[in-house]
């Protein structure tokens, strides 16, 4: 066993598996007589002893989000992993490679289907449909299941009259309405489909045929039409009829093996090369195969085994490794509508009941795994408790072969904060709170450490990927630009400031782009925030979560809040407290922009304060505080009390959510710590469609 660390990948196409906490416990050996490598990697992170987990089981760190992910299909070990890269078990359908992410190609054949299930954000597939001269297309959309936009702008599927990106476009359709049947004016259609990063829903599916000389049904007495070539045909008949189209009686003996029966909702086809002669069955989207799936002729001229059958049926729909799923028994509904219920109570009608009570329960058709019956119920929820829920508790499988209800996914709460102690704050753990450090010195790639790094500011995570803090934080002094995204680095899960006091829920990680506001004034300081994208996502769990943006309303001068809270790491250790120093706390009342500048200008600096920034300070018979007006680089939160009034007992709603107020911009340069002087803050509620722009 050896470990391979990410400077250590076998190459650049494997970069992508090799960061933050993921390490691969590679498994190599030789087969003893034809002297074959073979190998493979069960990816691991690392617990609190130092020891490396499998991924799939290590609490925070799961193989679709932190390791190599199988995207659309499952995940399972592959003796040839190491080898070739191969590690998923089966795609689902629509999907193909090694990591379920190749979509779209060119199909040439006569007829056909295309599904895409379970499509992940900001998917691209391109399919070309091709058919043998001078023969067209028809293309019918079985299912449809996309985000629904009036003018189709985020997930669409677009077909076009030809076989590039260039042709004519026929047609773009999105939601759940499916498009009218498609005819080509030539031998190809160019099919694209498009997701952005925002929803996901149950995909699509579509079936083509080449308008052929079967087309016109040119077989008599029930004859079946085969096309020999794409200019030739001929047909398969009944017993007793014989002729290019079936059109004979015979009095002779019949064939080894009549048609099989009519296969209701389906199809079946020939297989070709095979002797004795072989069908094949498949059913239509929404029915799922019940019974053999192949029969062949024997001697005595019947097929074996039993004529299987086409039952309607739901696919079960693909869910996050997030997302707990219960599936429970079907049972069919019945439901009195108003008009039943007054006929029941006059006694003009009688209703039996659905089932009689002298028959056994109903036997349900074995159906293929992945399938579900009609009126089967899957129950919901999420993995943890740091994640809620989006989209239904509860599907059905309907009669129309579609579930009922959204798509179901799970993402981190926010503003959550259960152990918050009014009466110690300084004592609370803030797990939005992290920690930004810029690295001084050459080694901007290194591994964090203290002698190269610096503490300059705080900033709030977002989302799992986004942290926002004051854009003076991550710019040169006086400056528009943002510094290299080498040279800065977010830690999360931060108890104490000394790097020397290990936490178990530390995380440090690296930076992918600074986005800085771009109304940005480095002299006046408006506009003053950033967002840092994390190349990788945050792990929530006990230690890290988002804070909650303020909505649209909280933009409003009437609903601002009298007060609010202050938190961030000092930039100057304090040595009373050694490595037992927490991140600083206080509370603030929000003053008038008057008082602000006029005691700015007492103090011989003229400021103005725009619409974009907040005033506040500690004043007298505040809360116990720690922090001090001219330390920057913290966020200013709003707790979810039951009063506005900072001077009573903080009284927090758990059910509550903390709200991101603003972030510190700038304050005195005062030695004695007065808590009489104002500090300015950025006015987060301004600026959400920013925020919410750059989360993605």
């Amino acid at each position: 066993s050896h470990q391979f660390l990410y400077n250590y990948c076998p190459g650049p196409e494997w970069n992508v598996m090799c960061r933050g906490c993921c390490e691969y416990d590679v498994i190599r050996c030789k087969c003893p007589l034809q002297g074959t490598p073979v190998g493979y990697a069960v990816p691991c992170c690392r617990n609190a002893r130092n020891e490396c987990d499998p991924c799939i089981i290590h609490p925070g760190c799961s193989i679709f989000e932190n390791c190599k992910r199988c995207n659309n299909g499952t995940w399972g070990p592959r003796d040839d992993f190491f080898i070739k890269g191969q590690y998923c078990a089966e795609c689902r359908p629509g999907w193909s490679g090694g990591d379920c992410r190749t979509c779209g190609g060119v199909i040439k054949k006569r007829q056909g289907h295309l599904v895409l299930e379970s499509y992940p954000t900001n998917a691209r597939c391109e399919w070309t449909l091709q058919v043998d001269r001078p023969f067209t297309i028809e293309l019918r959309f079985m299912m449809l299941s996309l985000e629904f936009d009036h003018s189709c702008r985020y997930d669409f599927v677009e077909v076009r009259d030809g076989d590039s990106i260039n042709s004519r476009v026929i047609g773009r359709f999105c939601g759940n309405d499916r498009p009218p049947p498609i005819q080509s004016t030539g031998n190809s259609l160019h099919i694209l489909f498009v997701s952005d990063g925002y929803k996901n829903f149950d995909g699509l599916f579509a079936i083509f045929q080449e308008n052929s000389a079967c087309t016109s049904s040119p077989c008599l007495h029930d004859g079946t039409c085969i096309l020999d070539s794409s200019h030739s045909y001929h047909c398969a008949c009944l017993a007793g009829y014989t002729g290019k189209r079936c059109e004979h009686v015979l009095e002779c003996k019949r064939p080894a093996c009549p048609p099989p029966p009519r296969l209701y909702h389906g199809s079946y086809d020939y297989v070709a090369g095979l002797d004795p002669e072989t069908v094949e069955f498949s059913c239509n989207h929404s029915y799922a195969l019940s019974g053999n799936t192949r029969r062949t002729c024997q001697p005595n001229g019947t097929w074996n085994g039993t004529q299987p059958f086409c039952v309607r049926a739901c696919r079960e729909p693909k869910v996050s490794v997030l997302v707990r799923q219960k599936v429970l028994s079907p049972q069919v509904p019945f439901r009195k509508t108003p008009v039943h219920k007054f006929y029941s109570s006059t006694g003009l009608t009688k209703f039996s009941s659905p089932v009689s009570p002298t028959k056994g329960p109903r036997t349900l058709a074995p159906l293929p795994q992945g399938f579900h019956h009609l009126y089967t119920h899957i129950e919901y929820e999420c993995t943890s408790p740091y994640y809620h829920h989006t989209g239904s508790t509860r599907r059905t499988c309907l009669k129309t072969g579609k579930w009922s209800g959204r798509h179901v996914s799970c993402s981190p709460v926010c503003g959550k904060l259960p152990n918050f102690d009014p009466q110690h704050p300084v004592d609370s753990h803030w797990p939005w709170l992290a920690a930004i450090y810029r690295l001084s010195g050459q080694n901007g790639g290194g591994k964090l450490g203290k002698a190269a790094t610096m503490l300059v500011c705080s900033g709030a995570l977002i989302n799992q990927r986004s942290v926002v803090v004051a854009a003076h934080c991550v710019t040169e002094l006086g400056k528009l630009y943002a510094l290299d995204v080498a040279k800065v680095r977010v830690v999360l899960g931060k108890q104490y400031r000394s790097d020397l006091r290990e936490t178990k829920g530390l995380q440090r990680l690296r930076i992918s782009s600074i986005t800085v506001h771009p109304n940005y004034d480095p002299l006046v300081l408006d506009s003053d925030l950033a967002v840092l994208k994390l190349l990788d996502k945050a792990r929530i769990g006990d230690f890290v979560l988002p804070i909650c943006l303020p909505n649209a309303q909280d933009a409003a001068d009437d609903s601002l809040p009298m007060w609010g809270m202050v938190t961030g790491w000092s930039l100057i250790p304090d040595p009373r407290a050694g490595e037992s120093e927490r991140a600083r706390v206080g509370t603030v009342t929000l003053g008038d922009v008057v008082h602000c500048e006029q005691q700015y200008e007492h103090y011989g600096v003229p400021i103005s304060v725009s619409e974009n920034m907040l005033c506040g300070r500690q004043g007298p018979g505040a809360s116990p505080s720690n922090i001090c007006p001219a330390e920057t680089g913290g966020v200013l939160i709003l707790p979810p009390t039951s009063s506005h009034d900072p001077a009573s007992t903080l009284l927090p709603n758990p059910t509550q959510e903390w709200k991101l107020l603003g972030l510190v911009s700038f304050g005195y340069d005062s030695l004695d710590c007065n808590p009489e002087l104002y500090t300015v803050y950025t006015h987060i509620a301004n600026f959400i469609d920013f925020l919410e722009g750059n989360m993605k």
